[in-house]
């Protein structure tokens, strides 16, 4: 990543897997203890430390849970569409929880509730702007 000088963005960060995903598989008892107890070493172990390289900013978009799933629908994939509407509830919450507790690098909440961007993308300038400020700023005070 490194040796290429630019950006990256990610749909997913390795920094949600354990206390969401990991947990839940945990509590819901298809993962054991003892497995996620390793799962949850080695994270700390790997990338909880200060040689792992850390995002320069952590943008993560919310909403309402109706419109969570007002997205799945349009989204149309089969699978999530089926999937138990109490499953998209823990992990609403989940996800909440989670984000309100990061602090491995700054965050940017985006409500896309007050965003269109399919009907105004140029509605997402100021944030984008924001965004920009907020990782400049972090790579002149960022001591890795």
């Amino acid at each position: 990543m490194f040796e290429y000088g630019g950006g990256f963005v990610q749909d997913r960060s390795i920094y949600e897997d354990v206390d969401i995903f990991a947990k839940m598989h945990e509590e819901e008892g298809t993962m054991s203890k003892e497995d996620f107890k390793t799962y949850s070493d080695l994270f700390n172990a790997m990338v909880m430390t200060p040689y792992f390289p850390k995002p320069d900013v952590m943008i993560y978009l919310e909403c309402n849970y109706d419109e969570v799933i007002d997205r799945i629908i349009e989204r149309g994939r089969e699978m999530e569409i089926n999937t138990d509407p109490e499953y998209w509830k823990k992990l609403f919450k989940r996800y909440d929880d989670w984000i309100n507790s990061f602090n491995a690098c700054p965050v940017v909440r985006i409500n896309i509730n007050e965003y269109d961007i399919h009907k105004d993308p140029e509605s997402l300038n100021p944030m984008i702007d924001k965004i920009a400020r907020i990782i400049q700023t972090y790579r002149q005070v960022d001591t890795r």
